[in-house]
């Protein structure tokens, strides 16, 4: 399935609520997880993002319906990037013609 990363940002109504996102983050999840959704890490960060969520979606519009959904709620500001794994990127590289 195609990997994506979503940088997230949490916006000034999700921050209010920064003592208890979990119940927020379980709606998406449960959300993003009936779309097809498999997470691969979801991590807190320090700096230009405050969240980073990684995993497989069966699709694009799959991934598009979850950050839809996460940016509705609107908790967050969500930014969705394609991925895959270095070593594909390292033999589709290799293919290159010279």
């Amino acid at each position: 399935m195609p990997l994506y990363v979503g940088l997230v940002k949490m916006t000034g109504q999700g921050a209010s609520k920064i003592r208890n996102l979990a119940p927020e983050y379980a709606k998406w999840k449960a959300y993003a997880d009936s779309l097809g959704f498999k997470a691969t890490c979801a991590l807190a960060c320090f700096g230009q993002y405050d969240f980073v969520v990684i995993g497989e979606y069966p699709d694009d519009a799959a991934a598009l319906k979850a950050a839809g959904y996460a940016v509705a709620l609107g908790d967050v500001e969500v930014q969705t990037l394609p991925a895959c794994q270095i070593e594909d990127f390292f033999k589709a590289m290799g293919d290159l013609p010279r």
